[in-house]
């Protein structure tokens, strides 16, 4: 009895969901947290709400009682902020602070500190627009760094990057998508030394890389400015691409099973591709292509056979998986940033001005509950979910709205 109380007590313990671990959590905006709140407002529902050095457009991360964030400061954005906020009082434990290696004039325009940076059990690995990208232990000690733009040159979007790293067991995937020289590499999570670099045609793009497993093997999907791929995660070897994509600069891909959906900005480019095969395969598998949804900066969701699009102006489209049909389409109060967050039978939208609406994941629309935050002047850039809890990020603030205390 003692041995099989222990291995349940063991079990429960690494299925809690305490943690979120990069860019849309594992990289496709799901959560089987526990008890999430349904809806809020500034005198409901929030256990906290805590001011940030600098401004940030990265979203949360969380390693059980710790959350990570990025934010940026200075005219040039040329002050790197790492710090780490105590999950349960929203106190800040420690700020780390670095000299951005490239720096561009803080506008309107550019990004702000736009990259999420991902966590695991041992290390923090954050980078910047600034071409900079550290690891941290969890306690705020750098264990290496690089300087992208001092190693491979200085970048020429006028805009500022976005693209989130994401990992594998072994390594982080970092993509550069830029009017210079763009491309995609691997480097190893202790070292931080490459493991492989490959180029790539140039671009100008915010998408993240997504790493998921098809056949056996790992791969990473790229949605970039013109064009969708695939790379085997071990070694960059490009396995198959679709081109003539146009829009496609912001939305990250999602995947399911067999399937990656691509968003953009542009109605025909909006699409699911059949993975496998080798080179190019426009023509073989492109499976559906949505005559109406698009994507703007929200990254398309897919869940339990359905996929969620969201276009600049707070348009929700829901499209069948399998065929691209739209069984629905609504407005809401706002354009989305952050993307979309499937949660059992609620699919969760968050605008930038702090407003959000939960509804039922299903064939016809139904709305379970609106909720409205101040965000104080900034805007909603990305969210985080854990049992009882989800975090808000703001570009000056952090908001946890929550139904209990974990």
């Amino acid at each position: 009895m003692t041995l099989l109380l222990s291995l349940f007590l063991l079990f429960n313990l690494f299925a809690a969901e305490d943690s979120w671990r990069g860019f849309r959590g594992n990289g496709d905006s799901h959560t089987e947290a526990k008890n999430l709140p349904l809806d809020w407002s500034d005198k409901k529902n929030v256990a906290w709400s805590a001011a940030l050095p600098g401004y940030g457009q990265s979203s949360p991360v969380i390693w059980r009682d710790r959350i990570f964030l990025t934010s940026v400061q200075g005219d040039k954005k040329e002050k790197l902020l790492v710090f780490c906020v105590d999950f349960k009082s929203g106190r800040i434990i420690w700020t780390g602070e670095h000299a951005a290696t490239f720096t561009m004039k803080d506008t309107n325009t550019v990004s702000k500190a736009a990259p999420t940076p991902a966590v695991d059990r041992e290390q923090l690995y954050a980078f910047f627009e600034s071409g900079d990208l550290f690891a941290f232990d969890h306690k705020g000690k750098e264990l290496w760094s690089r300087r992208l733009t001092q190693e491979y040159g200085d970048f020429k979007n006028g805009h500022g990057l976005g693209s989130s790293v994401a990992l594998t067991e072994q390594a982080v995937i970092v993509l550069i998508a830029d009017r210079g020289e763009c491309y995609l590499f691997s480097v190893d999570k202790k070292t931080g030394k490459n493991l492989w670099k490959i180029a790539l045609p140039s671009s100008a793009s915010w998408a993240s890389p997504l790493v998921t497993k098809f056949q056996g093997g790992w791969q990473i999907l790229i949605s970039s400015s013109g064009r969708a791929a695939a790379y085997e995660a071990n070694n960059g070897k490009q396995l198959w691409e679709v081109n003539g994509l146009k829009g496609n600069v912001i939305p990250s891909p999602s995947v399911d099973g067999n399937v990656v959906v691509i968003g953009s900005s542009d109605k025909g480019s909006n699409l699911a591709i059949r993975l496998g095969g080798e080179g190019e395969v426009t023509e073989k598998n492109i499976v559906w292509r949505a005559t109406g949804a698009t994507a703007n900066f929200a990254s398309p969701l897919i869940h339990r056979g359905r996929v969620y699009f969201v276009n600049k102006v707070g348009v929700i489209f829901c499209l069948d998986l399998q065929s691209g049909e739209e069984l629905w389409h609504t407005r809401i109060d706002g354009e989305c940033w952050a993307s979309p967050l499937a949660a059992g039978d609620r699919i969760y939208f968050f605008t930038i001005e702090g407003k959000a609406i939960a509804i039922r994941a299903d064939n016809k629309f139904e709305k379970l509950a609106e909720s409205e935050l101040s965000p104080d002047g900034s805007r909603v850039y990305g969210v985080a979910a854990v049992d009882n809890a989800l975090l808000l990020r703001c570009g000056r603030k952090l908001i946890k709205v929550s139904s209990k205390e974990r």
